[in-house]
């Protein structure tokens, strides 16, 4: 009796050992199957090359479209940067639908530091999409040179009917202040300012659409 209870709790610690042995197999191997499933999907989509195909866009869709989105995303540059790529992931989704527009909302108030105007951040980062840095930095560059001499703003959806601007700058500070100034305006959170910096963002998108589609030739 003695000897079957002894040859019993034999046979019950060999299972035992078995299974706690097939756990730990499997405990081991599953980070490894789970590497090759995140491999295989990764091969499956193809990183898109470089520059992205430009489609042409509408550019009174995109100052409508710049303007609503500094309300919704979280300021200019953020707003910009969806006035242009969040279209396209609408309308033409991979690859433009991996762009969070939240990811530019650092660039509101000159990026924190009242320097370059987050439109202006968030338009260059969409030009650079499309463009190699030669052609980038010319479109760039006559981006930022009607900027500098553009009165904003233009767009006035609200009927605030503000004194307009011009910044002779493309940094936040210099274009928000002189804004500011002109109208007797205290606070940043005042609507009227805000719907000036709004107006900024439509219209310095709808300015990049329009260089985009001249430069492709659309």
């Amino acid at each position: 009796m003695q000897e079957n209870k002894l040859q019993d709790r034999r046979e019950f610690l060999r299972s035992a050992g078995k299974v706690l042995a097939g756990a730990a197999a499997l405990s081991a191997v599953s980070p490894l199957l789970g590497a090759y499933d995140h491999a295989v999907a990764e091969e499956a989509v193809e990183a898109p090359a470089y520059p992205f195909t430009y489609q042409k866009l509408d550019p009174d869709a995109t100052l409508e479209r710049g303007y609503q989105s500094f309300y919704d995303l979280g300021g200019c540059a953020a707003g910009a940067f969806d006035a242009i790529i969040g279209q396209l992931a609408e309308t033409v989704g991979y690859p433009f639908n991996q762009f969070p527009p939240k990811m530019f909302c650092n660039g509101a108030a000159g990026y924190g530091a009242n320097s370059l105007c987050g439109s202006l951040g968030g338009c260059c980062a969409a030009i650079g999409l499309f463009c190699e840095a030669t052609d980038a930095r010319a479109i760039t560059a006559e981006l930022f040179a009607w900027y500098r001499d553009h009165a904003f703003p233009t767009h006035d959806p609200d009927g605030n009917a503000p004194t307009t601007s011009v910044a002779e700058s493309v940094n936040c500070v210099d274009s928000v202040g002189k804004f500011m100034s002109a109208n007797g305006i205290a606070e940043m959170s005042d609507p009227v300012r805000l719907a000036r910096c709004a107006s900024v963002t439509g219209e310095s998108a709808k300015k990049a659409v329009e260089l985009l589609n001249a430069h492709f030739g659309l």
